[in-house]
């Protein structure tokens, strides 16, 4: 409930309250108080009050000297600095020590109790001064052995632990006394710069900043159509996160549905936000309603436009819609072209055609490279696809001979996390097993490439998909002799330079090939052809006692 809403209800309880039953109320609050919050309640009586006295102009003129040292950098912080070793090749590997000689940090604590005391005695364009000039300072850092230099922002002095501040609450104090201190536009556009520049503040809502402070805020109505009209001049996803809430809470979803369909060129993901709210609503029909409209408004290969298409499934689902969950499958595939929304086209009644089409259109996308990823915040993302995600989806639309010869190709036999024939062996050997469910083994193959072939987590699994796949895909006699003819001899080559080159960390991955191989082998009519090619294997490499081991969890 936002803060509009949350208010309104309370004026409402408030109007059908009586003088006594208001006091009974509050008297039941106070009783049921945790010893803990006593304090903090009691504070609630004096919040209006001055709560220090108007502090002398010399405090202040101090703190403005010390201000210019630190921006001079005639005082600074010293650090100490050593380089640790965790293994880790992501992570930071040095370590800071940090020493205050000039007494910086408890100066500039004080100076924001200051700007606080300044801010509840209602003297905000004071307040508003020193909190700006605080929060805009950058601390020099001398690092005693080198004497090289750098800076800290405030917000990195927090993070390093070099100061013990609220530094959300210190933004929210400060966005406050600028509401104060400024007008209508000027308002809104100061808001906007400390928004998308601090970036504590990404995770915030403009109406946390209506909560704090001496006194209630007036005019937000007014202000809040200001703020409206100036985020819809202004580009990113930060701003259309601002606009979805700004709308929500100037007429909830009726007010952002109209506000996407004004500015969708401008901030597309609105109608994301838009079908997002209705969903979670429960509002299936309307949902459905304007999601179709979304899908049948924005750009083919709009990302964005495949995660309302997935909104629009599911209200179709909920309404037994088939056209329009027909129509928000083929729209999501076209817009981002994941594995997810591919295998999901086999579903539908002609899917034969549709999936032919699907994967010709894979094929014309823009090359992306797979370990790049995509953020899925970014409104104008158009789909791409790498290459061998393009592979993966030729081999689930039955180009067995195309991709085999691929691989074939490939000399590969280490370093399979990487290239494309370490995730086609595996789907080989799952799409020629017979059986109707998955073994240990399997599970553990397919596990082990989900991530790489761009499967992501949803209402099926992977495995449930691949199982209602392979009764829809027809393979000859002659293809599945070629197909594990050819795995055998990947295998034995995998095997060999695993186990063979005494890779002991990577013996489980020969194994459950080994495993899931002899598996499908044996459902195509090879009598024992688990045990005997495991038997086979741990012959081969008898003094391999670790390798052996494997198979025991398998």
């Amino acid at each position: 409930m936002n803060y509009r809403d949350f208010m309104d209800r309370i004026d409402q309880h408030l109007t059908e309250m009586s003088e006594q039953e208001k006091n009974e109320w509050i008297l039941h609050v106070a009783r049921t108080t945790k010893e803990s919050q006593r304090g903090a309640f009691l504070d609630l009586f004096t919040t209006n009050e001055i709560k220090a006295d108007y502090p002398s102009l010399s405090r202040i003129k101090e703190i403005e000297t010390w201000r210019d040292e630190v921006e001079s950098q005639d005082i600074y912080l010293e650090c100490s600095s050593y380089q640790i070793y965790d293994g880790d090749f992501w992570s930071d590997d040095w370590e800071y020590e940090y020493e205050d000689t000039f007494g910086m940090i408890e100066e500039l604590e004080d100076a924001f109790q200051l700007a606080n005391d300044l801010m509840f005695q209602k003297k905000y364009t004071e307040s508003y001064t020193l909190f700006e000039r605080l929060c805009s300072l950058s601390f020099a850092v001398i690092e005693e052995e080198t004497g090289e230099s750098f800076e800290l922002t405030l917000e990195e002095l927090v993070d390093e632990g070099l100061i013990h501040l609220n530094i959300e609450q210190t933004f929210l104090h400060l966005m406050y006394t600028i509401y104060q201190c400024f007008e209508g536009k000027e308002t809104a556009s100061i808001f906007y710069r400390y928004f998308t520049t601090w970036n504590l503040a990404r995770n915030m809502k403009v109406e946390d900043i209506f909560v704090v402070g001496p006194e209630a805020l007036s005019g937000l109505d007014l202000f809040m159509e200001d703020w409206i009209a100036f985020l819809i001049e202004q580009d990113g996803d930060l701003t259309g996160k601002l606009l979805k809430e700004a709308c929500i809470y100037q007429g909830g979803s009726a007010r952002l549905m109209e506000m996407a369909s004004h500015v969708w060129s401008k901030h597309p993901v609105l109608y994301e936000y838009a079908c997002q709210r209705l969903f979670v609503e429960e509002n299936w029909e309307e949902c459905k309603r304007f999601g179709l409209e979304a899908i049948r408004t924005l750009p083919e290969k709009l990302v964005v436009r495949g995660r309302i298409a997935d909104l629009t499934a599911g209200a179709a689902q909920q309404l037994e819609d088939a056209d329009a969950l027909n129509e928000c499958y083929e729209s999501a595939f076209y817009a981002e072209s994941t594995l997810n929304h591919y295998l999901r086209l086999f579903e539908l009644s002609d899917y034969q055609a549709i999936t032919d089409q699907a994967a010709k259109f894979a094929e014309t996308l823009p090359e992306v490279e797979a370990w790049q990823g995509r953020s899925p915040a970014v409104q104008w993302q158009t789909n791409r696809l790498s290459d061998q995600r393009k592979i993966t989806i030729r081999f689930f639309n039955g180009a067995f001979d195309e991709v085999m010869e691929i691989c074939v190709k490939d000399r590969t036999t280490l370093g399979w996390s990487s290239n494309v024939k370490g995730a086609v062996v595996p789907l080989f050997i799952l799409l020629l097993d017979k059986s109707n469910q998955l073994s240990t083994a399997g599970k553990q193959l397919l596990d082990s490439v989900e991530d790489r072939i761009g499967y992501q987590k949803e209402e099926k699994s992977l495995a449930e998909r691949l199982l209602d796949w392979k009764e829809k895909i027809e393979i000859t006699d002659k293809q599945r002799e070629s197909y594990l003819a050819w795995l055998q001899k990947e295998v034995d080559k995998r095997t060999e330079a695993v186990v063979g080159g005494k890779y002991r960390n990577s013996y489980y991955k020969a194994a459950r090939l080994i495993t899931a191989l002899g598996e499908a082998m044996e459902s195509n009519g090879y009598t024992n052809g688990r045990a005997n090619l495991i038997a086979y294997y741990q012959k081969q490499h008898s003094r391999k006692r670790a390798f052996k081991a494997e198979f025991a969890s398998l």
